[in-house]
């Protein structure tokens, strides 16, 4: 099950293992009893493997406004090409005709 947060007035934050049917309902605080709201908080994410954890970081720092990205139109090269190479010869298309 999995482990949520929820925050009473009185004694602070707590934490509650629930079903993930009941993880909105409010939670009664283990010192007083009274029903406390769940409160967001970051996931318990084990360690990750560099790349991914990069990934998560480039989309957590565009959440609101994604990098633009822009690059400069390709210029045509003005330099003749190779000439066109020789035909293969007939049945072997590893060597060429002569």
């Amino acid at each position: 099950m999995p482990l949520y947060e929820y925050q009473c007035a009185e004694h602070g934050v707590f934490e509650r293992s629930r079903p993930m049917a009941e993880a909105s309902l409010a939670a009664p605080c283990p010192d007083c009893e009274v029903h406390a709201p769940r409160i967001l908080s970051a996931p318990n994410v084990p360690a990750l493997p560099r790349g991914l954890s990069r990934a998560h970081e480039r989309n957590e720092r565009s959440r609101h406004e994604p990098r633009r990205v822009e690059r400069a139109p390709r210029k045509e090269c003005s330099a003749p090409r190779d000439p066109p190479r020789p035909i293969a010869a007939a049945g072997r298309p590893w060597a060429l005709g002569h």
